[in-house]
């Protein structure tokens, strides 16, 4: 009875009377303010919105999704969010931009039925994405930056929706793209039409925003409008919006701050995962000038390079070349060039911390045609440089300065191991792939000193083993009894047969994809007249490791390093040029057997003169494997002798692993039947 009184009493409104209401009261007081500064937060307007929404929502419940309810049918007859963003774009009272961009991000974000495909809700929203992209104020950064974000999480849901916010150009001449190559440069497209995309262009703008968690919310905006696989998003993107210029833009700003003077191993040693939280995390670690900047700058490289991995493969390929362009170009490649010492030593630094953490295809091949140009035609001896930073990078490789030579090592070391066909067929491939380093003229015989080696490249493919055991060998035994520090037990040779296993197969996986040839042609050049060049790249390597007996024990390390890594690689001319001990050389020619040869023969002449050198070369060994024992080795140069003897006999033992993995594998089955064809 009671209940029934107070509802005769107050009787409840029709959810359509209420909203309509609420609605002609904040219509009701633009008619009659008097006061057009007075504040939005001093009016009744926030608080009648936030009851419009609470009806939309209550009937959305009660209608339990199945219908569009009246009060929404109203809000879309008399286009009400139409009116709400005319309201907001005037700004009229002051906040009330604010207040009408809050009530569209909660009606987003909480109604359950999708809005977007309305042409009523679309339109309104895109008109002010519009205006959020082209205005420069920030006085509604954060709730500018919801907004957009509340629209993104609907476009996660739906990916269709990103068409919704493109606007095309309004004269003929749409942009349109090959379906097959789906290259940029295959775009047709008037650049004086208007064509607009409106929720990338304001996520462009945002991330503009010195604000931290702006920028942030921007950019993972971003990454997601980046990553549909929408065809004509992705072309809007590259050619109607700023956003490629702008993230590279970002990036080079963020590198700009970095202090010029920074210790190469905290350059090394910093982290770099992008997000607000692992940043805040990273910072509590070791202290050191510049850090803040260095984990900026890195930070935003892992977003791009995440963005570029995820991103459809037009706006990967346009990021990239940007990012080239208007950082690599633009600010590094100054760095690299410069002639002091510390200047360079620092920007070699940068650029191999970048190397490591960039995991993008498109931007390793950026980097990649940056340090090393595009040029694919074999080398040749004399003659100045094509590519100035390429000649630069290489020959710092053997620098007078000893840690410029070891980062430069270093940089290359972190380059080959990335999965792009570009950078092994620019440094070394394109050298040997004609293989005129190949003497027919030279009885095999005869070059090899092996009486039954005819006989043995001539057995069938049961006796491919017993060839393959002879090149093993040649390697194992090349360093004198009385120069070896080590009598190699069977656990140290199992050892680095598991070694070269496990990096072989790293190998054939990073190069699984490329289009090398899988076997030797017998029949093609090797009649060729041209003299042999190893390439500036392999030269520097082997006048760096001939000096090996006279180089500090960490240089030596980096150098065969990167040599065995090389090696390591399963091109069938690279492979038989680097590795096979048997191959005829023309005159003129080295190879890396050749180059041991020559490094043994003076060792032979240095151990002549030193009395012991056995006994010194394996107390040598113990200082190195144990920093408990004293280093007995006071002379300079008997140190730097011994140390290089011992990486040296060492390298030669990794040499002869790699060589028998990769010839038992069955990609190296085709190696000696070809070589019996050709004797």
């Amino acid at each position: 009875m009671l209940h029934q009184a107070v509802e005769a009493l107050n009787p409840t409104i029709p959810l359509q009377e209420e909203y309509i209401r609420h609605w002609k009261i904040i219509t009701n007081y633009f008619i009659e303010c008097t006061d057009e500064n007075k504040p939005v937060s001093e009016t009744k307007i926030p608080e009648h919105l936030q009851q419009m929404l609470s009806v939309l929502l209550k009937e959305e419940k009660e209608s339990a999704g199945e219908e569009t309810g009246p009060c929404m049918e109203y809000t879309l007859r008399h286009k009400i969010l139409k009116a709400m963003v005319t309201l907001a774009l005037a700004n009229i009272p002051p906040g009330m931009t604010q207040c009408i961009l809050i009530f569209l991000t909660k009606l987003l974000n909480t109604f359950q039925r999708p809005l977007l495909p309305l042409v009523n809700v679309h339109g309104p929203i895109h008109k002010i994405l519009c205006v959020i992209a082209n205005t420069e104020l920030a006085f509604s950064e954060n709730e500018e930056v919801e907004f957009v974000w509340a629209i993104c999480q609907q476009v996660r849901k739906d990916p269709s929706l990103i068409d919704l916010f493109i606007q095309p150009p309004r004269k003929d001449g749409a942009p349109t793209v090959d379906k097959q190559e789906n290259k940029l440069d295959d775009l047709v497209v008037d650049l004086n039409n208007d064509g607009r995309h409106s929720l990338v262009e304001a996520l462009v703008k945002l991330s503009k925003s010195e604000d931290t968690f702006v920028f942030e919310r921007a950019s993972e905006g971003l990454m997601l409008c980046t990553s549909l696989q929408s065809e004509q998003s992705a072309v809007y993107i590259v050619l109607y919006t700023q956003f490629c210029d702008v993230v590279a833009a970002n990036l080079a700003k963020q590198f700009k701050v970095i202090p010029k003077k920074m210790a190469t191993d905290h350059i090394l040693s910093c982290p770099a995962k992008w997000g607000g939280e692992t940043f805040k995390d990273e910072l509590i670690g070791e202290n050191f000038h510049g850090k803040q900047q260095l984990l900026s700058f890195l930070s935003y490289l892992h977003f791009l390079d995440k963005l570029c991995s995820q991103a459809h493969q037009l706006i990967a390929r346009a990021v990239g070349k940007s990012i080239r362009e208007q950082f690599l170009i633009a600010i590094l490649e100054p760095k690299l060039l410069e002639p002091a010492e510390e200047g360079v030593l620092t920007s070699i630094t940068h650029l191999t911390r970048c190397l490591i953490l960039i995991q993008s295809e498109y931007l390793i091949h950026e980097f990649s045609v940056f340090i090393l140009g595009e040029n694919l035609e074999p080398e040749r001896r004399l003659g100045p440089p094509k590519n100035q930073l390429r000649h630069k990078m290489i020959h710092r490789c053997d620098h007078l300065n000893e840690m410029i030579s070891a980062a430069s090592m270093k940089l290359f070391e972190i380059l080959l191991q990335k999965p792009d066909q570009h950078i092994l067929d620019n440094l070394i491939v394109r050298n040997v792939i004609k293989r005129n380093y190949y003497d027919l003229t030279i009885n095999v015989q005869n070059y090899a000193n092996v009486a039954d080696l005819s006989r043995s490249l001539e057995e069938t493919h049961t006796r491919d083993e017993e060839y393959i055991q002879k090149c093993v060998n040649y390697y194992l035994s090349l360093i004198p009894d009385m120069a070896k520090s080590s009598e190699g037990s069977q656990d140290e040779y199992e050892t680095y047969l598991k070694d070269a296993n496990r990096q072989y197969t790293s190998r054939t996986i990073q190069c699984i994809t490329w289009d090398w040839p899988r076997e030797i042609i017998s029949d093609i050049n090797l009649n060729n007249s041209e003299e042999f060049y190893e390439g500036e790249f392999l030269s520097v390597l082997f006048n760096k490791l001939q000096r090996i007996l006279d180089q500090p024990y960490e240089v030596n390390l980096q150098v065969t390093s990167v040599i065995s890594l090389i090696v390591q690689f399963h091109h069938p001319y690279l492979h038989e040029y680097l590795l096979d001990p048997l191959l005829p050389l023309k005159d003129g020619s080295r190879s890396l057997y050749v180059i041991l040869q020559q490094i043994v023969n003076e060792l032979h002449k240095r151990i002549a003169k030193i009395s012991e050198f056995k006994k010194m070369v394996q107390m040598s060994r113990q200082s190195l494997l144990s920093s408990d024992l004293p280093n007995t080795n006071k002379s300079p140069i008997n140190k730097d002798l011994l140390e290089g003897t011992i990486v040296l006999e060492e390298f030669c033992k990794e040499l002869a692993a790699i060589m028998y993995v990769k010839s038992m594998s069955p990609l190296r089955e085709s190696h000696t039947n070809s070589l019996s064809s050709q004797n």
